[in-house]
C-alpha cells in the first residue's frame, strides 16, 4: 500500500485509526444535507414548510417547500433520502469492523459503539419522520441492500429504540471533547425521548426523560443571549465549526442587511405568539426595516464574522423538559405538564400558565411555546404538528398544504431503482 494509506481490514487493528474513522463518520453528518444548518438542511426547509419563515427568495427548491408544491424529484428531499443512506453504510461498516476486531479491547470498543449506534439511529429517526415507511438496514452486503423493501414505520422506531437502548448501556454522562462535540449518553436519551413519544409510549417518554434531567448536567441559561454560545450551559450536544473562527450556517442564513434571493425572516404567525416581555423576542428576533418595510430576523446566532463563541446546538436542555410536559400531558397528568412548562415560561420573563388550563388550551399553550422556543430548530415544529395530529391546522396560513403533506415523497429515481420501494407515500 502507499505510505499514506491503509487497507481497511487493518483499520480497526489500532484505536487511533479506528477513532479516525468515527470521526469522519461524524464530520459526514456536519456536511451531510439534511442535518446541514444552512439552507439545504431539514432545519430551514422545515420552517419554511411549515408556518416559522417566509421567504423572499428565488431558489426553487425553498420556494417549492415555502409552497408546500414538492414533488418525488425535488432536490431536497431526494438529497436527504440519499445522503442519509450513504452515511448509515459508512456506519454501519464501522460498527461491522469494530464489532469483528479480534485487536480492539471490549472496553476501547464500548463507548465507540455507543457513539455510532446513535448516530445511526438519529438517521433513521429523522427519515422515519419525513418518510414514515422505510428501508431499514444494519448491512453493508450490496445484494441485501440493493433490493431493501419498506419496513413498516412502528417496526423502524423498534429498531431504533433498541440501538438507542444498546447506545444508554455503552455510554456514560461524559463527553470525550470539552466542547461537546461527541456523543454522550445525555444525547441518546433525548432521541429515546422522542421515540418513546412517536411510539405513544409515554410513561417510558417520561421516565427516561426524568433520568436526564435528575443528572443535572444541563441548566436552562438565565441570560438568554448565552444560550446558544459554545459554552452554554444547556447544550447537550453541539456541532464542530469547519475552521475555528468560521461564523455558524445560521448567521450565514438568517442574518442579512438586505433582502436577497434566498431571504427569509420570522413569519407574522410566529412573531404574533410573542407578548412583548418575552425575552426570547428581545434575544432571539432582530428587527430589520428595508424597502419601507418592517421584518423580524432569526437572531439565535449573533457573530457575523470573527467567531469564536458560537457553535450550532444541536440538542439542548429545554427539549428535554417540553418532552417530559407533553408525555405528562399524554397520560392525563395536565397539571404537572403545566408546572414543567412554566419552568421555561418563568425563565422567558413569562407569567405561569393557569394549573387549571383545559386540555385543549394546554395543548395550545404546549405548542405555542414550542414554537417560540424552538423555531428553526431540527424541524421540531413539523415533529410536534405531527405528534399531536396538528398538522391540518397548518391550511389556515398555508393554502397549498395537504393532508399528505404528514410524509415526503420518497424520491423518484430510488423508486427506479428499486421497485420494491413501490407505491410512493400518498399524493405523491
Amino acid at each position: 500500500m502507499p505510505n499514506d494509506r491503509i487497507n481497511s481490514s487493518e483499520i480497526y487493528n489500532d484505536i487511533s485509526t479506528t477513532k479516525a474513522v468515527l470521526n469522519n463518520i461524524y464530520l459526514d453528518l456536519h456536511n451531510s444535507s439534511i442535518f446541514s444548518k444552512s439552507n439545504i438542511g431539514l432545519s430551514f426547509n422545515l420552517s419554511l414548510f411549515t408556518d416559522e419563515l417566509d421567504y423572499f427568495g428565488t431558489q426553487t427548491s425553498a420556494k417549492d417547500m415555502y409552497e408546500n408544491s414538492i414533488l418525488d424529484t425535488h432536490s431536497g428531499t431526494t438529497s436527504w433520502w440519499n445522503n442519509s443512506y450513504q452515511n448509515i453504510y459508512t456506519i454501519n461498516s464501522f460498527i461491522e469492523g469494530v464489532t469483528n476486531s479480534a485487536v480492539l479491547q471490549a472496553e476501547q470498543k464500548k463507548p465507540l459503539l455507543g457513539e455510532a449506534y446513535v448516530l445511526r439511529a438519529l438517521y433513521y429517526h429523522y427519515l422515519s419522520i419525513l418518510y414514515g415507511d422505510i428501508p431499514y438496514t444494519t448491512t453493508t452486503n450490496y445484494n441485501v441492500n440493493k433490493s431493501l423493501t419498506k419496513l413498516p414505520y412502528q417496526e423502524v422506531l423498534l429498531k431504533i429504540e433498541s440501538d438507542l437502548t444498546s447506545a444508554i448501556d455503552l455510554l456514560d454522562y461524559s463527553y470525550r471533547d470539552p466542547n461537546k462535540f461527541y456523543i454522550n449518553k445525555s444525547a441518546a436519551l433525548v432521541i429515546l425521548v422522542e421515540n418513546y413519544i412517536s411510539q405513544k409510549k409515554y410513561d417510558k417518554a417520561e421516565t427516561a426523560a426524568r433520568l436526564l434531567l435528575d443528572q443535572q448536567l444541563y441548566s436552562i441559561e438565565d441570560d438568554l443571549s448565552k444560550t446558544f454560545k459554545k459554552d452554554a450551559k444547556s447544550t447537550i450536544w453541539q456541532i464542530a465549526p469547519r475552521l475555528a473562527t468560521s461564523i455558524t450556517a445560521e448567521a450565514s442564513l438568517y442574518l442579512f442587511s438586505n433582502l436577497t434571493n434566498n431571504s427569509a425572516t420570522v413569519s407574522n404567525h410566529l412573531l404574533d405568539l410573542f407578548e412583548d416581555t418575552d425575552k426570547r423576542k428581545q434575544q432571539w428576533l432582530k428587527k430589520l426595516n428595508t424597502n419601507n418595510k418592517e421584518f423580524y430576523q432569526v437572531y439565535k446566532y449573533k457573530n457575523q464574522q470573527n467567531n469564536t463563541d458560537e457553535y450550532s446546538i444541536f440538542y439542548r436542555v429545554e427539549q428535554v423538559y417540553f418532552q417530559l410536559a407533553y408525555s405528562l400531558f399524554m397520560q392525563n397528568n395536565t397539571k404537572q405538564a403545566i408546572e414543567t412548562i412554566n419552568i421555561i415560561r418563568q425563565k422567558r420573563g413569562l407569567d405561569n400558565l393557569a394549573l387549571n388550563l383545559s386540555k385543549q388550551d394546554f395543548l395550545t399553550q404546549f405548542l405555542n411555546e414550542s414554537s417560540k422556543e424552538f423555531f428553526t430548530e431540527n424541524a421540531r415544529r413539523f415533529i410536534d404538528l405531527k405528534n399531536t395530529d396538528k398538522l391540518s391546522e397548518l391550511t389556515q396560513v398555508k393554502p397549498n398544504f395537504k393532508s399528505y403533506h404528514n410524509l415526503l415523497p420518497i424520491p423518484y429515481k430510488q423508486l427506479q431503482i428499486n421497485k420494491n420501494l413501490l407505491p410512493n407515500n400518498p399524493g405523491y
